[in-house]
C-alpha cells in the first residue's frame, strides 16, 4: 500500500496533535492531583497542630494535678510528723516522771 506524502504528513500532524492533547490532559490531571495533595497536607498540618495543642494542655493539666497532690501529701505528712513528735515527747516525759517517782527523784526536772 502506497501512501502519498500528503497523506503521510496529515497522519503525522494528526498524531502530533493527538499526543499534544493527551499531554495537556495529563498535565491538567497532574495539577489537580497536586492541588488535592497540597490541600490534604495542609489539613494534616492543622490536625497535627490541634493534636499537639491538646497534648500540651493535657500534659499541663496532669502536671498541675500531680503537683497539687504532692503538696497535699507533704502537708499531711508534716502535720502527722508534728503529731508524732508531740506524742513522742509526751511519752518521754511520762517515762521520765515514772522513773523519777520510782527512784524518789524530783519529777519537776522532767
Amino acid at each position: 500500500m502506497k501512501m502519498s506524502k500528503t497523506t503521510l504528513a496529515m497522519l503525522l500532524t494528526v498524531s502530533v496533535f493527538g499526543l499534544s492533547a493527551c499531554s495537556e490532559a495529563s498535565k491538567d490531571k497532574t495539577a489537580e492531583v497536586e492541588k488535592a495533595a497540597a490541600a490534604k497536607m495542609e489539613q494534616v498540618k492543622e490536625n497535627t497542630s490541634e493534636v499537639m495543642d491538646d497534648v500540651s494542655d493535657a500534659t499541663s493539666d496532669v502536671y498541675e494535678s500531680a503537683k497539687d497532690g504532692v503538696e497535699d501529701m507533704m502537708d499531711v505528712a508534716e502535720e502527722e510528723g508534728a503529731e508524732l513528735k508531740e506524742d513522742g515527747l509526751q511519752k518521754l516525759k511520762e517515762a521520765c516522771i515514772a522513773s523519777k517517782e520510782a527512784t524518789d527523784g524530783d519529777p519537776t526536772d522532767c
